[in-house]
């Protein structure tokens, strides 16, 4: 673990995280100050409260939809492996089920 110092929303936020997840949590700092300083321009306002709200807001909505899409390909995926088991179950079972007969010349 190892202390890092995050400046976002006129803020220094300072954090004790793995040293491999300092690079991402910079990134996500940045992206967050980002959408809260859109979402402010957007919405005329200077209340940085406000705009934090709704970019949460509509971040926890877009990872719920990706967690949705993550669920339906995992389905998609499983239903492949099910089909795809089957189709080599049944060449088995055609390839056991066949004698090879060998003719030595």
């Amino acid at each position: 673990m190892a202390m890092i110092e995050l400046n976002f929303l006129g803020q220094i936020v300072r954090l004790n995280v793995p040293e491999e997840q300092h690079d991402s949590l910079r990134e996500a700092a940045r992206i967050l100050d980002q959408r809260v300083m859109e979402m402010k321009d957007r919405m005329q306002t200077v209340q940085v409260e406000r705009a934090l709200n709704i970019v949460a807001l509509n971040l926890s909505f877009e990872l719920l939809q990706e967690r949705s899409k993550i669920t339906e390909t995992e389905k998609v995926l499983q239903n492949q492996i099910q089909q795809l088991s089957a189709s080599l179950e049944k060449i088995i079972a055609c390839s056991t089920n066949q004698q090879t007969t060998y003719e030595i010349q």
